[in-house]
């Protein structure tokens, strides 16, 4: 069986102290849990409107790390509302590496403070404010504007804090176009978010990130003249620094001779491209090579569906650092990121036009920098710091990050945004006495993907040492429906991270990732259900792999958003994969996990607009990640049943896990027949893998204790020791498990037999069966040759049934053991039946049980005298009611010392 009911029920005994009512963890009607209690209060003040309307600004531009737009979100838009909140602003510091400015507010303890710190960085910027690709021919055909159409592309929506930017789109200022962004109609519906010009701002990403400029920044559109060149289509472009070829000119020679002033179209990568370019001359390069197959969703038959037949993938070439030295040379090399449609366009076009050159004019204008040059506008390294102070714990933390830089909606305008939400909802609730402040300080940074964490511990080493734990927001906001991803929890590195588990496939496409004997395309065993995104396993080495609390507890408060918020709510999980800030602080020891949402279609791509995000997401999400933070905030010893909680939910993880685990001894047997392998062999890896859960739970259930409480009762540590035992007992059925299944013949040495019950109305009864303690497996004899299911074994109460004549009633206990028998006035009690039995004429019937049927013949009294005998003919019987009552399916597991 999936639940292993009885280690619940002795969680629950062990918990049930000096009166104590039943612990927050277990499920209870009569007692709400702190996570509900969180999620509920959370779900009244987190909105997930408000937060799309800051999505909406941050996602007016392309946040280029240390760029313009990327600045003006940090250190002006962010901190505005936090300071509208009432967080107390101290201002902007730009301070050296590792080194914390006068304004941070990180040690004091008295006010709710935010900050900006300007870390002195002279990496290069990319600052782009204007790109356009424009394709003539002389050649003349039947639809040659359309292709030409279809193969354009101008963007204008690069950097909000420019004149062109403003001009262009009719604005006087940035909270002018943020006003029209957000407009809403009459109903709510925001009436700009759909596809229209507010997706035209992502066309930005079709000039590839790093790209070189044609004119510098500031160069209005009109009087840029940009590089124009014949359009050759190479196909594949391969080699090495000086030899590159490609597969219209195969040697050095033809390509050098050929491709001068050029602009390539190719099969191969844009850094590839741009290096040939380099080498013959060409003046721009082109090329969908950089899309995922996850960027191109497809119906039945194969063909992209829109909008993602139009998505141009988000990505770079060249190293900023090439790129701005050619365009030091005088010249340029432009880089295109293009769609499937463009391309196909351009082939098309290429091919009619029959010989007849055709003509691109690529222009983009923008500035590259030292990020901490002042003369360009240049900061340094910028992070927005908040912190909720902590009431008894103010030096120990919990940090909530997400990064600002990329061009697109869901990556990560939504993480900036719904941390933003979280941030100013936080001050409102802990001012207006909503919610009390937590006991530790709950620190919000925004800043650039892989610089904020990393910044931030390198500069705050006091700090670092209590933090508790680290949540990165990132991706948070997709909607599922549109996307295709749902929210994943990726872990804290675990188990799943080092053994092959499995990885996920495309809804289009028709095989799973393993087969039906559980191979992998390489032929090895698969586990599940843990399932890798098509990101792709990271290496955790070096980083924090203890066992810890946080990847059940983040589970938790997700089950709890679905139980009590929205009861649509989707959540699955990954290994630990990399990628994103959560790497930087488990590269430190600090224990940390990151939601998202993945395997996204608008991922890194043009189609990845407003209108692909989900104010409903992002709200759920937020709320999920706030819960989170402020159960591990507020567990300390004076509120040792927070961590009870979290200690109770890692266990209940435990118990599933080894569940899964056991699932998956039985398919490595169906794997190791299938393909010839050796028991032996496979016994020890899957012992391996059960003692590697094993141990990571343990030093997982040791963690409450050991993060979060200073001196725990004997209590905590009493259940704990239970809960460390009990997991040893539970490891010990899955190693039996595992011997009695992987070997040539399946013997089951567990079996213990379990006598037939009859059902009460509190739970099923059962028939007689055997039941093998180690694998969970029933059978309807002693030899184990015949499986049952629990349909077969269980016998569920049927609730009793009355049926009467006119002239009384039948009512029952709440327990349906009892029956009082009620005449009308002028009535009495005829006969009383019991399933077809007259039992004579009782007024109650007691000790009921399940499918018990009543029927009551009432007769009418004479008007003078009272009933004396049967006066009145003997109604007929009415027919059996055949109801069937839902009892609680539980079926108890015995364990054996």
């Amino acid at each position: 069986m999936k639940k292993i009911k009885t280690f619940l029920a002795l969680i629950l005994s062990l918990c049930l102290i000096m009166g104590m009512t039943t612990p927050a963890f277990a499920k209870n009607d009569e007692e709400t849990t702190e996570m509900q209690t969180l999620v509920e209060t959370l779900g009244k003040y987190v909105d997930g409107e408000k937060i799309f309307d800051y999505l909406s600004y941050v996602y007016l531009g392309w946040r280029t790390t240390g760029g313009s737009w990327q600045n003006q979100v940090i250190d002006t838009f962010v901190v505005d509302q936090l300071k509208a909140a009432g967080y107390a602003f101290t201002g902007g510091k730009s301070v050296a590496l590792g080194t914390k400015g006068s304004n941070d507010m990180s040690g004091q303890h008295d006010k709710d403070y935010s900050w900006v710190t300007y870390y002195d960085v002279d990496t290069l910027t990319w600052d782009p404010e204007y790109a356009k690709l424009s394709i003539t021919t002389n050649a003349n055909f039947d639809g040659v504007d359309k292709l030409i159409d279809r193969v354009n592309v101008e963007s204008y929506g690069f950097n909000p804090t420019t004149d062109t930017y403003k001009e262009h789109y009719g604005v006087d200022s940035i909270d002018d176009m943020w006003k029209w962004i957000t407009e809403k109609d009459a109903g709510g519906n925001r009436v700009n978010v759909l596809n229209g010009k507010e997706a035209e701002l992502n066309k930005r990403c079709h000039l590839a990130w790093n790209s070189c400029f044609t004119e510098p920044g500031g160069t209005k559109p009109a009087d840029a003249v940009g590089v124009t060149g014949e359009v050759v289509y190479v196909g594949a472009v391969s080699g090495k620094s000086g030899s590159y070829t490609c597969t219209k000119y195969p040697t050095v020679d033809e390509a050098n001779a050929n491709l001068s002033g050029k602009v390539i179209l190719t099969d191969s990568s844009l850094r590839n491209a741009f290096a040939l370019a380099q080498q013959t001359g060409a003046i721009a390069v082109m090329s969908t090579a950089s899309l995922n197959n996850y960027s191109t969703p497809r119906d039945e038959n194969g063909n992209i569906l829109e909008p993602f037949v139009y998505s141009a993938r988000y990505a770079s070439g060249a190293a900023l650092k090439t790129t701005a030295a050619q365009t030091e040379t005088g010249k340029p090399i432009v880089e295109w990121q293009f769609s499937n449609d463009q391309k196909a366009a351009l082939l098309e076009l290429l091919e009619k036009a029959d010989g007849t050159p055709v003509y691109a004019t690529n222009i983009s204008i923008g500035r590259t920098y030292a990020m901490n040059d002042a003369s360009n506008g240049g900061k340094g390294q910028a992070v927005t710091m908040a912190e909720i102070k902590g009431a008894s714990k103010p030096d120990e933390r919990v940090i909530i990050c997400a990064h600002v830089q990329e061009p697109g909606s869901n990556d990560n305008a939504t993480g900036v945004a719904s941390l933003l939400g979280l941030a100013t909802a936080l001050k409102k609730m802990v001012d207006s006495g909503a919610i009390a402040r937590p006991e530790r300080t709950i620190t919000f940074l925004w800043g650039d993907e892989m610089n904020l964490a990393t910044l931030w511990l390198n500069s705050h080493p006091d700090e670092k040492a209590k933090v508790i734990s680290a949540l990165d927001m990132d991706m948070v906001g997709e909607d599922p429906d549109k996307t295709g991803g749902v929210m994943r929890i990726e872990k804290t590195p675990d188990p799943s991270a080092k053994y092959n588990y499995t990885l996920d496939t495309l809804p289009w496409e028709t095989d799973s990732y393993y087969d039906e004997t559980f191979a992998d395309p390489d032929g090895q065993f698969i586990r599940l259900p843990d399932s890798h995104t098509l990101w792709g396993a990271g290496s955790y080495e070096g980083m924090f792999q203890e066992g810890f609390f946080l990847n059940d507890l983040y589970m938790y408060a997700a089950q709890g958003v679905i139980n009590y918020h929205d009861s649509d709510f989707r959540v699955d999980v990954c290994p630990y994969e990399g990628g994103s800030d959560h790497s930087r602080f488990l590269a430190q020891n600090v224990p940390a996990l990151l939601t998202w949402h993945f395997t996204d279609y608008t991922y890194h791509s043009s189609v990845d607009t407003l209108n692909m995000s989900s104010a409903r997401e992002m709200e759920n999400v937020s709320i999920t990640t706030m819960a989170t933070a402020l159960m591990i905030a507020n567990a300390t010893d004076g509120n040792e049943a927070l961590a009870l909680e979290i200690l109770g939910t890692v266990m209940m993880a435990a118990l599933d896990r080894f569940d899964m685990e056991q699932a998956n001894t039985e398919n490595h047997r169906i794997y190791t027949l299938a393909h010839g392998k050796d028991f032996t062999a496979a016994l020890a890896n899957e012992k391996e893998v059960l003692q590697a859960w094993a141990d990571w739970y343990k030093e997982a259930l040791a963690s409450p204790a050991e993060y979060l409480l200073d001196a725990p009762s004997q209590i905590f540590r009493d259940t704990q020791a239970e809960l460390l035992d009990l997991l040893e007992q539970r490891l010990a059925l899955a190693l039996a498990c595992a011997d009695e299944y992987l070997q040539d013949e399946v013997t089951h040495t567990g079996l213990v037999k379990i006598d037939a019950a009859a059902p009460t109305f509190s739970e099923p009864g059962n028939i007689e069966f055997w039941y093998c303690q180690n694998c969970g497996k029933l059978f309807a004899d002693p030899q184990a040759t015949k499986e049952l299911t629990e349909d077969d074994v269980l016998i569920p109460f049927v609730n009793p049934t009355a049926k009467t004549n006119e002239g009384g009633k039948v009512t029952f206990n709440q327990d349906m053991t009892e029956a009082t028998i009620t005449p009308d006035s002028g009535y009495a009690i005829k006969d009383v039946l019991l399933n077809g039995k007259s039992v004579g004429k009782v007024a109650k019937l007691d000790k009921l049980a399940s499918g018990d049927t009543i029927q009551v013949v009432f007769e009418k009294l004479p008007a003078s005298n009272p009933a004396t005998g049967d006066t009145m003919p003997i109604v007929a019987m009415f027919a059996l009611l055949a109801v069937s009552g839902a009892g609680v399916l539980l079926l108890r597991r015995r364990v054996t010392q």
